[in-house]
Protein backbone atom coordinates (compact mmCIF):
# COMPACT_ATOMS: atom_id res chain seq x y z
CA UNK A 1 0.00 0.00 0.00
CA UNK A 2 3.10 2.36 0.71
CA UNK A 3 4.36 1.79 -2.27
CA UNK A 4 1.51 2.94 -4.54
CA UNK A 5 1.21 5.95 -2.13
CA UNK A 6 4.47 7.00 -3.14
CA UNK A 7 3.84 6.74 -6.98
CA UNK A 8 1.25 8.46 -7.15
CA UNK A 9 2.85 11.54 -5.39
CA UNK A 10 5.10 13.85 -7.85
CA UNK A 11 8.66 13.73 -6.09
CA UNK A 12 10.09 16.11 -3.63
CA UNK A 13 11.77 19.09 -5.34
CA UNK A 14 11.93 22.28 -3.44
CA UNK A 15 12.51 22.51 0.46
CA UNK A 16 10.25 23.51 2.94
CA UNK A 17 12.89 25.83 4.98
CA UNK A 18 15.82 27.07 3.93
CA UNK A 19 18.56 28.43 6.72
CA UNK A 20 21.44 30.90 5.22
CA UNK A 21 24.34 31.07 7.09
CA UNK A 22 27.53 33.71 6.94
CA UNK A 23 30.11 30.85 6.45
CA UNK A 24 30.09 27.62 4.13
CA UNK A 25 28.50 23.92 6.08
CA UNK A 26 31.29 21.42 5.75
CA UNK A 27 28.79 18.86 8.11
CA UNK A 28 25.31 18.97 8.57
CA UNK A 29 23.97 16.45 12.02
CA UNK A 30 20.87 16.14 13.62
CA UNK A 31 21.18 14.26 17.64
CA UNK A 32 19.93 10.52 16.57
CA UNK A 33 19.02 10.72 20.22
CA UNK A 34 15.56 11.30 21.92
CA UNK A 35 16.27 14.15 24.31
CA UNK A 36 17.75 16.08 21.92
CA UNK A 37 16.08 15.10 18.52
CA UNK A 38 15.65 18.79 17.28
CA UNK A 39 19.62 20.22 17.63
CA UNK A 40 20.84 20.20 14.88
CA UNK A 41 24.78 21.00 14.79
CA UNK A 42 26.21 22.57 11.66
CA UNK A 43 30.54 22.66 11.30
CA UNK A 44 32.40 25.63 10.03
CA UNK A 45 35.38 26.87 8.77
CA UNK A 46 36.62 27.71 11.78
CA UNK A 47 33.71 27.09 14.72
CA UNK A 48 30.64 25.08 15.38
CA UNK A 49 27.00 26.45 15.28
CA UNK A 50 24.78 24.60 17.70
CA UNK A 51 20.84 25.11 17.06
CA UNK A 52 17.63 23.96 17.95
CA UNK A 53 14.68 23.52 15.22
CA UNK A 54 11.31 23.98 15.97
CA UNK A 55 8.51 21.86 13.88
CA UNK A 56 5.16 23.04 13.57
CA UNK A 57 4.73 18.75 13.86
CA UNK A 58 5.47 19.38 18.11
CA UNK A 59 5.64 22.88 18.47
CA UNK A 60 2.43 24.48 18.63
CA UNK A 61 4.13 28.19 18.64
CA UNK A 62 5.93 27.46 15.58
CA UNK A 63 3.86 28.47 12.37
CA UNK A 64 6.82 27.02 10.31
CA UNK A 65 10.22 25.10 10.30
CA UNK A 66 12.49 27.22 12.38
CA UNK A 67 16.13 27.88 13.52
CA UNK A 68 17.10 28.94 16.63
CA UNK A 69 20.86 29.52 17.37
CA UNK A 70 21.98 28.55 20.75
CA UNK A 71 25.92 28.38 20.86
CA UNK A 72 28.44 29.14 18.04
CA UNK A 73 31.81 27.57 19.31
CA UNK A 74 35.71 28.12 18.23
CA UNK A 75 36.75 24.95 16.28
CA UNK A 76 40.67 25.57 15.23
CA UNK A 77 40.36 23.91 11.91
CA UNK A 78 37.71 23.27 8.94
CA UNK A 79 35.52 20.43 11.02
CA UNK A 80 35.69 17.17 9.13
CA UNK A 81 32.98 15.08 10.96
CA UNK A 82 30.93 15.22 13.36
CA UNK A 83 29.51 12.84 16.19
CA UNK A 84 26.57 13.69 19.14
CA UNK A 85 26.79 12.17 22.53
CA UNK A 86 23.78 10.25 24.08
CA UNK A 87 24.52 12.59 27.60
CA UNK A 88 22.76 15.37 25.61
CA UNK A 89 20.00 16.73 26.69
CA UNK A 90 17.71 19.95 25.80
CA UNK A 91 14.64 18.71 26.90
CA UNK A 92 15.07 17.49 30.45
CA UNK A 93 17.16 19.26 33.52
CA UNK A 94 19.91 19.39 33.90
CA UNK A 95 20.41 20.73 30.28
CA UNK A 96 23.71 19.10 28.78
CA UNK A 97 25.60 19.24 25.70
CA UNK A 98 27.94 16.19 24.29
CA UNK A 99 29.49 15.98 20.87
CA UNK A 100 32.56 15.46 19.11
CA UNK A 101 34.22 16.57 16.08
CA UNK A 102 37.15 15.21 13.78
CA UNK A 103 39.54 18.69 12.50
CA UNK A 104 41.97 18.78 9.68
CA UNK A 105 44.59 18.52 12.44
CA UNK A 106 44.03 14.83 12.56
CA UNK A 107 42.57 15.01 16.28
CA UNK A 108 39.26 14.36 17.68
CA UNK A 109 37.81 16.88 20.39
CA UNK A 110 35.48 16.31 22.65
CA UNK A 111 33.03 19.02 23.80
CA UNK A 112 30.71 18.66 27.09
CA UNK A 113 28.61 21.36 28.81
CA UNK A 114 26.50 20.69 31.59
CA UNK A 115 26.83 24.49 33.48
CA UNK A 116 27.23 27.68 31.21
CA UNK A 117 31.20 26.63 30.41
CA UNK A 118 32.14 24.34 27.70
CA UNK A 119 34.69 22.35 28.24
CA UNK A 120 37.06 20.40 24.95
CA UNK A 121 39.72 17.64 25.09
CA UNK A 122 42.01 17.32 22.68
CA UNK A 123 42.72 13.17 21.45
CA UNK A 124 45.71 12.91 19.31
CA UNK A 125 46.70 9.47 17.67
CA UNK A 126 45.59 9.44 14.35
CA UNK A 127 48.58 9.91 11.78
CA UNK A 128 45.79 11.25 9.23
CA UNK A 129 42.48 12.57 8.22
CA UNK A 130 39.30 10.96 10.42
CA UNK A 131 36.28 10.24 7.97
CA UNK A 132 33.96 9.28 10.96
CA UNK A 133 33.07 9.31 14.72
CA UNK A 134 30.67 7.81 16.58
CA UNK A 135 29.48 7.52 20.34
CA UNK A 136 28.56 4.42 22.60
CA UNK A 137 24.87 5.03 22.05
CA UNK A 138 24.54 3.93 25.92
CA UNK A 139 26.46 5.71 28.13
CA UNK A 140 28.64 7.77 25.88
CA UNK A 141 31.60 7.03 27.80
CA UNK A 142 33.44 5.71 24.64
CA UNK A 143 34.01 6.97 21.57
CA UNK A 144 34.95 5.34 18.44
CA UNK A 145 36.91 6.60 15.34
CA UNK A 146 38.14 5.70 11.63
CA UNK A 147 40.75 7.62 9.28
CA UNK A 148 42.62 7.40 6.07
CA UNK A 149 45.73 6.06 8.31
CA UNK A 150 44.24 2.54 7.93
CA UNK A 151 42.83 2.49 11.31
CA UNK A 152 40.04 3.03 13.95
CA UNK A 153 39.94 3.55 17.28
CA UNK A 154 37.59 2.88 20.38
CA UNK A 155 38.52 5.50 22.92
CA UNK A 156 37.69 6.15 26.59
CA UNK A 157 36.14 9.76 26.74
CA UNK A 158 37.24 10.34 30.28
CA UNK A 159 40.74 9.51 30.10
CA UNK A 160 41.53 10.32 26.65
CA UNK A 161 43.16 7.04 26.77
CA UNK A 162 43.43 4.32 23.58
CA UNK A 163 41.27 1.79 23.98
CA UNK A 164 41.86 -0.10 21.26
CA UNK A 165 43.42 0.20 17.72
CA UNK A 166 41.81 -2.20 14.57
CA UNK A 167 44.00 -2.58 11.80
CA UNK A 168 42.62 -1.89 8.82
CA UNK A 169 43.63 -3.12 4.92
CA UNK A 170 42.82 0.27 4.03
CA UNK A 171 41.37 3.75 4.99
CA UNK A 172 38.39 3.69 7.43
CA UNK A 173 35.48 5.03 5.58
CA UNK A 174 32.07 5.04 8.31
CA UNK A 175 31.95 3.96 12.18
CA UNK A 176 28.77 2.99 13.45
CA UNK A 177 27.45 2.33 17.23
CA UNK A 178 24.09 0.81 16.89
CA UNK A 179 21.33 1.92 19.87
CA UNK A 180 20.05 -1.41 19.77
CA UNK A 181 23.17 -3.52 19.11
CA UNK A 182 25.88 -1.72 21.57
CA UNK A 183 28.06 -4.45 21.85
CA UNK A 184 28.72 -4.40 18.37
CA UNK A 185 31.16 -1.33 15.97
CA UNK A 186 30.81 -1.06 12.38
CA UNK A 187 33.96 -0.39 10.53
CA UNK A 188 33.56 0.18 6.57
CA UNK A 189 36.68 0.06 4.82
CA UNK A 190 37.32 1.82 1.16
CA UNK A 191 38.32 -1.48 -0.44
CA UNK A 192 34.67 -2.37 0.24
CA UNK A 193 34.84 -4.05 3.41
CA UNK A 194 33.09 -3.77 6.33
CA UNK A 195 33.46 -5.32 9.62
CA UNK A 196 31.47 -5.54 12.29
CA UNK A 197 33.46 -6.15 16.16
CA UNK A 198 32.89 -7.38 19.39
CA UNK A 199 32.85 -3.87 21.03
CA UNK A 200 34.29 -5.26 24.48
CA UNK A 201 36.83 -7.44 23.58
CA UNK A 202 37.16 -5.99 19.60
CA UNK A 203 37.37 -9.66 18.38
CA UNK A 204 35.94 -9.53 15.15
CA UNK A 205 32.77 -10.56 14.18
CA UNK A 206 32.11 -10.81 10.57
CA UNK A 207 32.74 -9.09 7.31
CA UNK A 208 30.94 -7.97 4.72
CA UNK A 209 32.13 -7.25 1.16
CA UNK A 210 30.74 -5.16 -1.70
CA UNK A 211 33.45 -6.54 -4.29
CA UNK A 212 33.83 -2.80 -5.60
CA UNK A 213 35.90 -0.32 -4.32
CA UNK A 214 36.29 3.08 -3.73
CA UNK A 215 33.67 2.33 -0.84
CA UNK A 216 33.07 6.02 0.41
CA UNK A 217 30.47 5.75 2.83
CA UNK A 218 28.43 3.05 4.52
CA UNK A 219 25.41 3.15 7.12
CA UNK A 220 23.72 1.34 9.82
CA UNK A 221 20.03 1.91 9.51
CA UNK A 222 18.76 2.70 12.46
CA UNK A 223 15.50 1.62 12.42
CA UNK A 224 16.26 -1.74 11.43
CA UNK A 225 19.21 -3.36 13.00
CA UNK A 226 19.41 -5.98 10.43
CA UNK A 227 19.85 -3.75 7.36
CA UNK A 228 23.67 -2.36 6.27
CA UNK A 229 24.18 -0.05 2.90
CA UNK A 230 27.35 1.32 1.61
CA UNK A 231 28.03 3.87 -1.51
CA UNK A 232 30.74 1.51 -3.38
CA UNK A 233 31.76 3.29 -6.36
CA UNK A 234 28.25 4.04 -8.35
CA UNK A 235 26.70 1.12 -6.52
CA UNK A 236 24.82 0.98 -4.04
CA UNK A 237 24.76 -2.25 -1.97
CA UNK A 238 22.71 -3.88 0.63
CA UNK A 239 22.93 -6.13 3.19
CA UNK A 240 20.87 -8.20 5.50
CA UNK A 241 23.04 -9.25 8.68
CA UNK A 242 20.85 -12.37 9.22
CA UNK A 243 22.47 -13.43 5.98
CA UNK A 244 25.87 -11.61 5.91
CA UNK A 245 27.70 -13.74 3.17
CA UNK A 246 26.42 -12.09 0.22
CA UNK A 247 24.66 -8.27 -0.93
CA UNK A 248 20.89 -8.84 -0.92
CA UNK A 249 20.45 -5.99 -3.66
CA UNK A 250 22.87 -3.59 -6.18
CA UNK A 251 21.72 -0.67 -8.05
CA UNK A 252 24.20 2.01 -9.55
CA UNK A 253 23.06 4.86 -8.18
CA UNK A 254 26.06 7.80 -9.28
CA UNK A 255 27.94 7.29 -12.69
CA UNK A 256 30.37 8.92 -11.43
CA UNK A 257 30.48 7.73 -7.92
CA UNK A 258 28.61 8.05 -4.37
CA UNK A 259 30.63 9.63 -1.80
CA UNK A 260 27.63 9.99 0.75
CA UNK A 261 24.81 7.59 2.24
CA UNK A 262 22.37 7.79 5.13
CA UNK A 263 19.18 5.53 6.13
CA UNK A 264 16.36 8.12 7.33
CA UNK A 265 16.07 7.48 11.00
CA UNK A 266 12.08 6.61 11.31
CA UNK A 267 11.83 4.17 7.69
CA UNK A 268 13.82 1.85 6.95
CA UNK A 269 13.09 2.25 3.35
CA UNK A 270 14.44 5.28 2.78
CA UNK A 271 17.79 6.05 1.91
CA UNK A 272 19.29 9.46 0.93
CA UNK A 273 22.56 9.52 -0.90
CA UNK A 274 25.20 12.14 -2.49
CA UNK A 275 27.44 11.67 -5.47
CA UNK A 276 28.68 13.00 -8.98
CA UNK A 277 27.88 13.68 -11.55
CA UNK A 278 27.35 16.99 -10.17
CA UNK A 279 27.49 16.05 -6.84
CA UNK A 280 23.38 15.57 -7.25
CA UNK A 281 21.23 14.59 -3.92
CA UNK A 282 19.48 11.45 -4.20
CA UNK A 283 16.82 10.32 -2.29
CA UNK A 284 15.45 6.73 -2.98
CA UNK A 285 12.70 4.10 -1.30
CA UNK A 286 15.02 0.92 -2.05
CA UNK A 287 12.11 -1.22 -1.35
CA UNK A 288 10.24 -0.18 -4.08
CA UNK A 289 12.46 -1.00 -6.47
CA UNK A 290 14.66 2.22 -6.11
CA UNK A 291 12.17 4.71 -6.66
CA UNK A 292 13.39 8.00 -6.64
CA UNK A 293 11.81 10.27 -3.70
CA UNK A 294 13.90 13.27 -4.81
CA UNK A 295 17.04 13.71 -7.24
CA UNK A 296 18.45 17.24 -7.01
CA UNK A 297 20.71 17.56 -10.47
CA UNK A 298 21.71 20.49 -9.41
CA UNK A 299 25.18 20.52 -7.35
CA UNK A 300 24.74 20.11 -3.50
CA UNK A 301 28.19 21.90 -2.13
CA UNK A 302 29.35 19.17 0.39
CA UNK A 303 27.66 19.75 3.45
CA UNK A 304 26.31 16.44 4.02
CA UNK A 305 23.08 15.41 4.72
CA UNK A 306 21.39 14.39 7.87
CA UNK A 307 17.93 13.08 8.63
CA UNK A 308 15.72 14.02 11.67
CA UNK A 309 15.10 10.84 14.73
CA UNK A 310 11.33 10.63 13.88
CA UNK A 311 10.16 13.29 11.61
CA UNK A 312 10.13 12.80 7.80
CA UNK A 313 12.77 15.49 7.12
CA UNK A 314 15.70 15.93 5.76
CA UNK A 315 18.83 18.50 6.51
CA UNK A 316 21.06 18.98 3.48
CA UNK A 317 24.38 21.87 3.90
CA UNK A 318 24.52 23.09 0.53
CA UNK A 319 27.28 25.98 0.81
CA UNK A 320 26.37 28.67 2.97
CA UNK A 321 23.07 27.24 3.73
CA UNK A 322 21.32 24.12 5.10
CA UNK A 323 17.99 22.96 3.35
CA UNK A 324 15.35 21.27 4.90
CA UNK A 325 13.32 18.74 3.03
CA UNK A 326 10.17 16.91 3.83
CA UNK A 327 8.74 13.61 2.62
CA UNK A 328 5.63 11.76 2.95
CA UNK A 329 5.80 7.57 3.44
Amino acid sequence: EIITMVLDRSPVSEPVAQFSFQYRVFVTEFSPFEWSANLLALGLQDSILIGQVRFPEEDEEAQEVEFQRLHEIHHDTRVQSLAWGPRTSQVVAPRCLQFATSGTDHKLRLYHQESAEITVKQLKGHTDYINSIVYEPESGEQIASCADDHTARMWNCKTGEVLNTFHLSSPGMRVCWHPTEPGKLMVAQKSGVISLYNATNYTPIFSLDTCTSPLLSADWCHSNSLLVAALAFSDIVYFDLSRPSLPTERKTLHGEGGRMLRFSKWSDALVATVGKPGAGLKVIQHRASNLALLNIQKKVIGGGVSWHLRLPYLAVGNDRKVELFKFSV
